[in-house]
């Protein structure tokens, strides 16, 4: 019920802002995340080809010059070693037995350079002591632009016995790197544009089924003020009174609320409640509801009785839901005397509190078939004398202060100038973002 409720309460600019805001940060979110994912596959990627390469080479050399079987004789392997090296673009290469004890190592001569650089960065490279794969081990090192490197800690294993380790670091070719570079970004490019393309392609279907729920709003929209509007005459009509009675104290109401600073829910929630106060009383027999003599006790207690019958009528509406506050509230007094509930102040909530002075008001300043009109200054001289035990001191302040020019406005207007007005604000209220 609440969801239906929010339907009706978003304006038609928000739905179309909303929906560009939704479709920009999805598409953001989504490019991102392909993105990412793009960045991190292909980089495993690169990485595993360099890896298997180096792998491939290092178990080829291993076979065929048979230096699993004399790793550990540093004269006869030193020379299968240099060439290890060389074919393999390795910086440096340590042999350590399967204790992890250090047997020797060799650095290429031709890149002394680079391995000073690999010193100069000690944190950059892993320590391997207690490395217990049976496969090859491997880490990618990028010290700076120009400086890739790839490290392998390669156990040596002979009728399934481990022998020893092969540690190096090997220089990977930066042509490699910026190849690698250049096809991630395009990848990543292709995707964004891909994406950004169907984007282009989906907007006008989206743009024209969001325009068409914003239309099918605003009718289901006008449709519930016109079930408002509707229900609210039907009382009046009903109670031996005009429209003009719920259009004026409307106009009060929410012209009260705007000098208290209330927001425009609360305000919702006063239109609502002021039009729909009395609904109640469709329930309520004529012999009493448009009895001229004053009524029996007995009498009193059952047109008590449409607040509560009010509730019942609107309460498997959502959109009027929230009218319930000055349904059910307006009745009650400040110093809880009051009906139904003898609520009291702050008990009371506020758009009922705001409401009851301007029911009374409208009630004393307007002709009914069983009274004469009250004038201004007696109206207001009732409010006062009622001040702290029917109404909140601050609130009848505030409106004190606004009543006479805000009476000699709306008291001179004649109905269609009242329906005028009142669309005014059923517009600023209901339909304006």
């Amino acid at each position: 019920m609440n969801s239906d409720k929010k339907i009706f309460e978003i304006s038609p600019n928000n739905i179309v802002k909303s929906f560009i805001l939704r479709l920009f940060f999805s598409i953001v979110f989504l490019s991102a995340l392909i993105s990412f994912f793009i960045y991190f596959y292909q980089q495993s990627t690169f990485y595993n080809t360099i890896a298997d390469n180096i792998e491939f080479y290092v178990n080829k050399e291993l076979r065929e010059n048979k230096i699993n079987d004399k790793i550990f004789d540093k004269q006869v392997v030193k020379e299968d070693i240099s060439t290890f090296i060389q074919t393999l673009n390795f910086v440096y290469i340590n042999i350590y037995n399967k204790k992890r004890e250090l047997v020797f190592n060799l650095i290429s001569k031709e890149k002394k350079d680079k391995y000073k650089i690999i010193q100069n960065n000690p944190s950059l490279f892993k320590s391997y002591s207690k490395y217990i794969g049976k496969e090859m081990g491997y880490n990618f090192i990028k010290v700076d632009d120009k400086n890739y490197f790839i490290q392998i800690y390669y156990p040596v294993y002979k009728d399934n016995m481990l022998l020893g380790f092969i540690e190096g670091v090997s220089l990977v070719n930066l042509n490699m790197v910026k190849h690698f570079e250049t096809i991630k970004n395009t990848t990543i490019l292709i995707v964004i544009l891909a994406i950004l393309l169907f984007a282009l392609i989906i907007f006008p279907l989206i743009y024209i089924a969001y325009k068409q729920l914003s239309k099918n709003r605003v009718e289901l929209l006008k449709s519930n003020l016109q079930i408002l509007n509707a229900l609210g005459n039907a009382v009046a009509l009903r109670d031996s009174d005009t429209n003009e009675h719920n259009y004026r104290v409307t106009i009060y109401s929410v012209n009260l609320a705007q000098k208290l600073a209330l927001d425009k829910n609360e305000i919702k929630k006063l239109i609502k409640g002021a039009f729909l106060h009395d609904v109640g009383k469709i329930g309520i027999s004529d012999n009493i509801l448009l009895k001229k003599n004053k009524l029996s006790l007995e009498e009193f207690e059952i047109m008590k009785g449409h607040v509560l019958k009010g509730i019942e009528i609107i309460k498997n509406n959502a959109w009027l839901e929230d009218s319930k506050d000055v349904i059910l509230y307006h009745h009650e007094r400040y110093n809880g005397s009051g009906y139904p509930r003898g609520a009291k102040k702050e008990e009371i909530p506020m758009v009922a509190r705001v409401f009851s002075i301007i029911d009374v008001f409208d009630a004393l300043t307007s002709k009914r078939p069983y009274k004469e009109a009250f004038s201004y200054n007696d109206s207001i001289e009732i409010l006062k004398k009622y001040s702290g035990t029917y109404f909140e001191p601050e609130i009848l302040k505030e409106f004190l202060e606004i009543s006479s020019d805000l009476y000699n406005e709306v008291n001179i207007q004649s109905s269609e100038e009242l329906k005028k007005e009142l669309s005014k604000i059923i517009k600023k209220y209901f339909f304006n973002s």
